[in-house]
């Protein structure tokens, strides 16, 4: 009895239910459910780092100098061999800076870099049993806990490597990326498919885009040293060299690499110079610097010193004495209204971020363009 009243019960109960679900309004189709999109991640502040000759300082004082600024760092840390093994430049070097980066919640991406003639290297990627030594050594790197990914810095490299070393990079995308290790891929500025560059050629952005985590886009040496006095890379040109990727790579993997060195043009050579030494130069030789906004193309945001070195004294005593006309010079060079320039395009673009080659002696000013309090060095 008491089982048939229970049943009866939940009977009247659930038609209860339904009408009521019924004469409920129904759901209004003008308003829709918005999902919250992830919060977007803030640019990578990265910088390429290459230690001096001879001891830890260049490295590891120049990243504890703004050791808040950075999110990534990336030394040269190794060298590709001819068998496609890998040789480390300055093992004690990089230790330090990989204490000093994991204390300070920066992540560690080396640099595996190509330094000998092209050919070489166009044999390991061609060739199928050295190009599976060289991803065996590039894993074994890797796979190491204080590593968080490995970046590839191939350069000049010719045109018809191009499909090989897409598909290099996408085999050791995928295996780096099951050891849940990220891979960027460091490659020449260019600003269109057919770019004139020869150099270029064999990096297609779109399928290394698909592949690799950062494309690192090396936005510099639009005009080098060979050539007379000029613009290292005018703003205007950095605007289309991003625009182009930007078109070929989801926005959020470009990271832009910028310069801050300088070039001195003047003497029996073309030096490359920081911006510190610039300054020194201006005050040693009382030089004039000039600071180029832009040209008929658009933005430049580099300077200009000039300083003549003074030409040989006439000695005491000397009634005729014509002594060489002075040796003079132009030093193009970069400083905090450049980087500030740049870094508007990485926040116009809505970039991944911008990577630096290389600190260690830049304007310190640079620190709060990037948003962060300037120290002393």
């Amino acid at each position: 009895m008491h089982r048939i009243l229970s049943t009866k019960l939940l009977v009247i109960l659930w038609s209860i239910l339904a009408l009521s679900l019924i004469a409920a309004d129904p759901p209004d189709p003008q308003i829709s459910i918005v999902e919250q999109d992830a919060p977007k991640a803030p640019p990578v502040i990265a910088a390429w780092l290459r230690g001096a000759t001879g001891g830890i300082r260049a490295m590891v004082v120049t990243v504890a100098s703004q050791v808040q600024a950075y999110s990534e760092v990336s030394a040269f840390s190794y060298t590709i061999e001819r068998d496609g093994s890998l040789t480390a430049n300055n093992p004690v070097n990089d230790a330090v800076l990989v204490d000093l980066a994991r204390l300070n919640g920066i992540k560690i991406i080396p640099t595996v870099s190509s330094t000998w003639e092209a050919t070489s290297i166009t044999r390991v990627l061609k060739d199928p049993t050295l190009r599976a030594n060289h991803i065996n050594a590039i894993m074994k790197v890797a796979r190491s806990p204080l590593v968080d990914g490995i970046d590839l810095d191939y350069e000049n490299l010719p045109p018809d490597t191009r499909q090989v070393y897409t598909d290099f990079v996408t085999t050791l995308a995928g295996l780096l990326h099951r050891e849940g290790k990220t891979l960027a891929v460091t490659v020449p500025a260019k600003v269109r498919d057919d770019d004139s560059c020869v150099i270029c050629k064999f990096a297609d952005y779109a399928a290394l885009g698909v592949a690799a985590d950062q494309i690192r886009v090396m936005a510099y040496e639009y005009h080098g040293k060979s050539g007379g006095p000029a613009p290292n890379a005018p703003i205007w040109w950095i605007r289309q060299v991003m625009e182009y990727t930007v078109s070929r790579v989801p926005r959020e993997k470009v990271v832009l690499g910028i310069h801050l060195y300088a070039y001195d043009w003047g003497g029996k050579e073309t030096p490359a110079y920081w911006w510190s030494d610039a300054m020194a130069l201006k005050k040693k030789y009382n030089g004039e610097v000039t600071f180029v906004e832009s040209d008929a193309r658009g933005l430049v945001g580099e300077s200009i010193l000039t300083y003549t070195i003074p030409g040989p004294r006439c000695p005491r005593h000397t009634v005729e004495c014509e002594p060489a006309p002075g040796e003079k010079h132009t030093v193009w060079f970069v400083d905090s209204k450049y980087v500030a320039l740049a870094w508007d395009i990485v926040k116009d673009l809505q970039l991944g971020g911008i990577v630096m080659w290389r600190p260690g002696g830049e304007d310190p000013a640079i620190w709060s363009v990037l948003g962060m309090p300037v120290q002393s060095n």
